[in-house]
């Protein structure tokens, strides 16, 4: 019997998350003083359409429910470390310089590099205890929790910043990102179950109030707010409706599931740091030597041409843990536990 092809909807949102993340560190730190400029202005919105990025593939982890395992972990771990193998092997076949301490063991998660995953594994780790939860209490009690969660954050995350969550880079984030996901697909009622034209329409509603009342904060009042951040309430419901609106399409593409298998590896290649100040240089050499008309287009396509040289980096890896996990399934066969 042939094996059902994957749907494609949530591939698809995978890879433009992915984009999205691309397009906010190409576009960078945007000074106050340069809102008020053409430039400026442009790239303040195309960053604030962004910002549902981190949230969005949180989120799809949220809508399916992570399944944890050891296997699961131990994949994700051989890609960061098959990413940062090959980064390194790069650079040092062109004869750059390469440390050790900076370059090497914080991307190994031997300290602060790649932030993402650190916070993705806890909330790995932790998936069982909330899938518990989510199963076992009805409706009302999962609804009172997440308001629960949702008016702390707000007040403790986004109005105070305790530092707790971090500006939505926190694992305490990431789980209630899960559980408002979760909530969203157990129990749709009307207003997450509107046809996904509407979806859309209200995550750009959403995000075109945010990015304005961020412009004029700092013209009134000299500072946005934290509207730009990932844990601004309009940015979480931006994030939501985001993810709805492709819940509701429905299609199969190969070349679409192909490219998504490998769309972490977008963030991995391009965040290493023997990667990132280069990235950060193509940018600032386009922006430099064209004319505005020409910024936006070519930026875009260097976005996604680099994305697609991270994809076919990541390749490889695929089947090169084929081989490592069936012969881990192999020892597991043979020397079973007592």
């Amino acid at each position: 019997m042939p094996t059902k092809e994957r749907e494609s909807n949530f591939e698809l949102l995978r890879i433009i998350c992915m984009l999205m993340v691309m397009t906010v560190h190409a576009i960078g730190y945007i000074n106050e003083d340069e809102l008020f400029g053409v430039r400026g202005a442009l790239d303040h919105f195309l960053g604030h359409f962004c910002t549902v990025c981190v949230n969005g593939f949180v989120m799809i982890s949220g809508w399916f429910g992570i399944k944890a395992s050891w296997r699961g972990a131990a994949k994700l771990l051989f890609q960061v470390f098959y990413i940062t193998a090959i980064c390194v092997g790069v650079a040092l076949l062109l004869g750059l310089p390469v440390s050790f301490e900076k370059d090497v063991l914080p991307f190994l998660l031997l300290g602060k590099g790649y932030w993402f995953v650190v916070a993705y594994l806890i909330l790995y780790a932790l998936a069982p205890v909330l899938n518990a939860f989510i199963e076992h209490v009805d409706q009302k009690t999962f609804r009172n929790v997440l308001i629960s969660w949702l008016m702390v954050e707000f007040l403790y995350g986004y109005l105070l910043d305790t530092g707790h969550f971090a500006f939505g880079f926190s694992p305490l984030f990431f789980i209630g990102l899960y559980l408002l996901a979760r909530y969203a697909r157990l129990y749709p009622g009307k207003l997450f179950s509107l046809p996904k034209w509407a979806d859309f329409s209200i995550y750009a509603g959403l995000i075109l109030i945010s990015a304005t009342l961020f412009w004029f904060g700092y013209r009134w009042f000299g500072m946005g707010f934290h509207l730009n951040h990932s844990d601004s309430p309009l940015a979480i419901a931006a994030s939501l409706f985001f993810l709805l609106g492709f819940s509701k399409m429905h299609f199969h593409s190969r070349a679409i599931n192909w490219l998504a298998a490998s769309a972490f590896a977008i963030y991995l290649v391009h965040e290493h740091p023997l990667v990132s100040g280069r990235y950060d240089q193509v940018f600032e050499t386009i922006s430099a030597h064209l004319p505005l008309g020409f910024v936006y287009p070519v930026s875009l396509l260097a976005i996604i041409c680099i994305a697609f040289l991270c994809i076919l980096i990541d390749k490889p890896r695929i089947p090169l843990w084929r081989v490592i996990d069936n012969r881990l399934k192999l020892i597991r066969i043979c020397c079973p536990e007592k």
